[in-house]
């Protein structure tokens, strides 16, 4: 039966990426402290109550189910919560980032923070790579993303834990995931998901009447591919200049050589 490690956050960095290279996916459990729980709910509860559930602007009419009708998503997160920028910089996230996207870029940058909310009655997500949303791309590739689900409730079978299928990032192109591939991502809050963009995974359905899963996605992506989230739009000028500066070079502020400039140069000028 397939399984997902649970491991501790002292792992050494080494093996945390040699877990993630054989399975495509890690839980790593107490992450995040209490603390940092606390501040992100406090910080996101205002935005999350006035967004209410499903997709308010698609993209494309398939995206509304694929999003979930009784799913509140919100993004722009370095803007609405001070807490998600210490959690941006999170090590073992960042080293994962750094073993798996350096080797095949410049820089990598933020490619989307959501704060995802799966409400009771809510489907499972259809299974997908978070890496098909640049399709273009054809296999072989390299590694593009690598992301994280941080649990801010606790994630259970019957409330909507991730689901995941581990060793999929290995599969050859049209390989087909059998039911019993399918593992569910349970953990406690403060807990976090790490896993390859190449991983087969999705939303767990919320079997409850009465709970809410709520879960941080943040991501990371290799510099010269275009970043799901607009953060140009979602995160105002003025808060990026009060900042720290790798967050502003996470942000899409610093070219990846020549991709992305300013006025022919480094858009790190307009912060000044």
């Amino acid at each position: 039966m397939p399984k997902i490690e649970h491991i501790q956050p002292c792992m050494p960095p080494d093996a945390v990426h040699e877990l993630l290279a054989r399975d495509g996916a890690v839980v790593v459990e107490n992450i995040i402290t209490p603390q940092q729980v606390q501040g992100l709910n406090g910080e996101l509860d205002p935005f999350i109550a006035a967004a209410g559930p499903g997709l308010r602007h698609p993209t494309h009419e398939r995206m509304v189910e694929f999003y979930g009708q009784s799913t509140v998503r919100i993004d722009g997160l370095p803007a609405k919560s001070e807490a998600f920028i210490g959690i941006m910089l999170t090590p073992l996230l960042c080293g994962a980032a750094d073993n798996f996207l350096l080797p095949n870029c410049h820089d990598y940058i933020f490619n989307t923070g959501q704060l995802i909310e799966i409400g009771p009655g809510e489907a499972a997500q259809a299974l997908h790579r978070d890496e098909d949303a640049w399709s273009f791309l054809k296999a072989p590739k390299p590694p593009l993303q690598v992301e994280a689900m941080f649990a801010l409730t606790e994630f259970t079978l019957r409330n909507g834990a991730t689901q995941v299928v581990p060793g999929s990032h290995l599969w050859p192109p049209g390989r087909r995931v059998k039911a019993e591939e399918v593992v569910q991502a349970e953990m406690t809050a403060g807990s976090a998901l790490l896993y390859l963009g190449s991983t087969i995974h999705g939303g767990g359905a919320n079997l409850t009447s009465d709970q809410r899963r709520r879960g941080l996605f943040l991501g990371y992506v290799v510099g010269w591919l275009r970043a799901e989230e607009n953060s140009f739009l979602t995160v105002p000028l003025d808060k990026v200049r009060a900042m720290p500066v790798r967050i502003q070079e996470l942000l899409g502020y610093k070219a990846h050589a020549a991709i992305g400039v300013a006025d022919v140069g480094s858009p790190m000028a307009l912060l000044r």
